[in-house]
């Protein structure tokens, strides 16, 4: 999957403001709500790109989203594969991405670019769905 993830500026005064307002735990609540709107947004958007190559369908099944959870001071959703499965998706997902060789010969599958595509077309939306429940949770 794609290294990097979705940065949103403007995020942490929004923040500040909201803690002037509120409990800390209740910011905690909100911002993980917030989060995980956006996280679902992006996480049906992989689908829908995924969906594109869909063979057995155990890549498009396997597209989790994460619960936020607070990594390095920062709160943050993984969105990737479950792998939990027997399937196991996430060990061959970079081989539809990028494309492999195989005796010299270059593979370049249906699947090429499809995550990143996916990812780059979700950016927007999730902000416009963070910023929706955060105006939702603020009433």
């Amino acid at each position: 999957m794609a290294s990097g993830g979705v940065t949103f500026t403007g995020w942490d005064e929004t923040i500040k403001k909201l803690e002037e307002k509120f409990s800390p735990a209740k910011v905690s609540r909100i911002e993980n709500k917030a989060l995980s709107a956006g996280a679902r947004v992006i996480k049906a958007n992989l689908k829908h790109g995924v969906a594109s190559y869909m063979d057995t369908g155990a890549t498009f099944n396997e597209v989790v989203a994460g619960k936020p959870r607070l990594r390095s001071g920062h709160r943050s959703v993984k969105i990737g594969w479950a792998g939990d499965g027997s399937k196991q998706r996430w060990r061959l997902v970079h081989l539809n991405e990028f494309g492999y060789t195989r005796f010299g010969k270059t593979y370049s599958p249906r699947g090429l670019g499809k995550v990143q595509s996916a990812f780059d077309s979700s950016k927007d939306a999730a902000k416009t769905a963070q910023v929706a429940e955060l105006k939702r949770l603020v009433k």
